[in-house]
């Protein structure tokens, strides 16, 4: 069978991979709040934060559709202080 441009296609489309230098503009380019690279690499250390599909070395890639899921969801503490709060044991 031809594939036309008017005929939808049966295969399901690949995700969109990407790596922390990436994730800057392209959360600007969605609408989101520009995170630096930089803070990107905490917040990977925090609960919630996708498992990488792939990982050699340094290198890390994830989803994109899984970094911006948490991004959208995630719980902003803007100025919180939470050295000052006493650890959960």
């Amino acid at each position: 069978m031809s594939s036309s441009p008017g005929e939808e296609s049966s295969e399901p489309e690949a995700p969109k991979l990407v790596t922390i230098p990436q994730m800057p503009d392209l959360l600007e380019a969605v609408g989101l709040k520009r995170v630096g690279a930089a803070r990107i690499r905490q917040l990977t250390k925090e609960e919630g934060w996708p498992a990488p599909v792939f990982e050699d070395g340094r290198t890390k890639i994830y989803t994109w559709s899984a970094v911006e899921r948490f991004f959208r969801t995630r719980s902003i503490r803007q100025g919180e202080r939470t050295d000052l709060k006493p650890k959960d044991e």
